[in-house]
């Protein structure tokens, strides 16, 4: 049995060993949907498992048996390149990500029914979560493969993941909350008004660079770990659109600047903006936080607040729903002044944080993250444009560097 209590624990293994890690959350109100935590609550217990193969009929959730939040993390490793189809069963909801991308929605109230998903994978490893919650009566989660070549599906075995149990493990008694949904709806007024890709005499004396001048986005941009701009991120009517290719960043690093953007998604649009990123992890994410950009009414991340438009994804909340919805121009503000960090999203303030700070770490913590030991840590990198899947477009996109510590 898993003790309840608070408690900080040593940990013994530095290196990633095979197997995943398993953390679990007594959670209420009782969930019809998977949703996030509020960050900064440790969960219940750890658990270190072989192999996604779960029964509660078998004991394998003990002591935890209704409403509870489990989260599955570790890598792929992956020897044989080519198409893998994954098989994910759970009762109840679940979803599958790799690589930062949303494979299988298995979410909602159900039997153990299993949903496939199919992903093209390089040699290597792929960071994964599975994500799984229980409401009553049956508590199953099983996650399979069917590898390149084979007929057939089999457990994911050990051997094929690997991950690292860390070495300060915070667990906590008592029942955790799950993040709210957005409540009010601002009127942010009207759309941001032209002319688009242009800098006044004024902006220029003080300081403003372009990051797109409407023609050319190839001097400014290149792809994450690439030399070049994909052939994915087009330039189409004077706006930078990605239509696929990758996440894209800066070709230069910040450390204190002013940033604007105008972004613009279709239905169900999903994309981000990425601070203080370097390409040290496999992917931007595991350095950068982000800034949500999203159709809130037509995305299901929509449903909690903490992965609305205007977010720092996972780790804090907008105060109202700000955005304009599908198919209107947003505009992003984003301060980054020491470890100081603030968004605005048209003109609203949403979201308001320290980097470092007992509270950023506490966050960080009880998030998804806390198995990316870069993330959030670097006082300066790249500006990064996410490639979530998502047609998205851009406009209007200039910095200003800033001292270090504000005037007095």
């Amino acid at each position: 049995m898993i003790l309840e209590m608070a408690l900080l624990v040593g940990g013994v293994t530095a290196a990633p060993s095979p197997g995943a890690v398993m953390r679990i959350w007594r959670i209420e109100p009782a969930l019809s949907s998977l949703a996030p935590l509020v960050p900064g609550q440790s969960p219940n217990a750890w658990m270190r498992i072989d192999t996604i193969d779960l029964d509660g009929g078998r004991g394998d959730f003990k002591p935890f048996v209704d409403d509870f939040l489990v989260l599955v993390d570790g890598e792929f490793v992956i020897e044989k390149p080519g198409d893998y189809t994954f098989r994910l069963s759970s009762d109840d909801g679940s979803q599958l990500w790799i690589d930062g991308h949303m494979l299988i929605d298995h979410d909602g109230l159900h039997g153990a029914e299993p949903m496939l998903g199919d992903v093209t994978l390089i040699q290597g490893v792929h960071p994964f979560q599975v994500k799984f919650f229980e409401h009553r009566v049956n508590e199953r989660l099983l996650l399979e493969w069917k590898m390149p070549g084979d007929a057939g599906f089999v457990v994911v075995p050990k051997n094929a993941m690997q991950s690292t149990w860390p070495a300060d493990r915070v667990i906590s008694s008592g029942v955790k909350r799950v993040a709210p949904a957005l409540g009010e709806k601002h009127d942010v007024g009207p759309e941001p008004a032209g002319p688009h890709n242009a800098l006044t005499s004024v902006q220029k004396s003080d300081g403003w660079q372009l990051l797109f001048d409407g023609a050319d986005a190839s001097a400014a941009w290149r792809g994450y770990r690439k030399a070049d701009l994909p052939d994915g991120w087009i330039v189409e009517d004077e706006m930078l659109v990605r239509t696929g290719g990758g996440d894209i960043i800066t070709r230069e690093q910040f450390d204190d600047f002013d940033f604007y953007v105008d972004w613009r998604v279709d239905t169900g649009g999903n994309s981000g903006i990425f601070i203080n990123g370097t390409e040290d992890g496999g992917a931007i994410w595991e350095t950068a936080p982000e800034m949500q950009i999203l159709d809130n009414a037509g995305h299901s991340d929509g449903a909690s607040a903490l992965q609305s438009a205007g977010a720092n994804y996972a780790l804090h909340a907008p105060p109202v729903d700000s955005s304009r919805g599908a198919g209107k121009w947003n505009r992003v503000r984003i301060r980054v002044q020491g470890d100081h960090v603030q968004h605005w999203l048209n003109g609203v303030k949403t979201a308001d944080y320290v980097l470092g700070s007992d509270d950023w770490n506490a966050r960080v913590a009880g998030s998804k993250f806390t198995h990316m030991p870069m993330y959030g840590t670097k006082s300066k990198g790249h500006i990064g444009l996410q490639d979530h899947g998502d047609r998205v477009a851009f406009r209007n996109i200039r910095i200003r560097r800033l001292p270090a510590t504000p005037a007095p």
